[in-house]
């Protein structure tokens, strides 16, 4: 999760099921989510986007000074969810994900 400069977050990577590393985790989280707390109950988060990569332990966002998200990192899980070297930025405004 990063605090994004409007006072949103925005909450990515990890997984549906299972806990931390080791093989011990499925169902990878490949939507990237928007927590906005100035808006109602039941309304405050929002999905952004997607990706193709799954990132479920040792995986960060940061914020880049230009207000881009920088995603990025994986723990190898196993032969399915090998470890991962691929970076993603994401334009918060354009809620894309552009794969580097």
């Amino acid at each position: 999760m990063v605090a994004l400069p409007d006072g949103t977050y925005m909450i990515v990577n990890g997984a549906h099921e299972g806990v931390a590393g080791f093989g011990l985790a499925g169902d990878p989280n490949l939507s990237a989510l928007l927590y906005d707390p100035a808006q109602p109950l039941g309304s405050r988060i929002s999905i952004l986007n997607t990706t193709i990569v799954p990132r479920m332990y040792h995986s960060e966002a940061t914020l880049l000074p230009d207000g881009r998200v920088l995603i990025s990192g994986s723990d190898p899980q196993d032969d399915e969810y090998p470890e991962e070297f691929r970076v993603e930025v994401s334009e918060r405004c354009s809620t894309s994900l552009a794969r580097h």
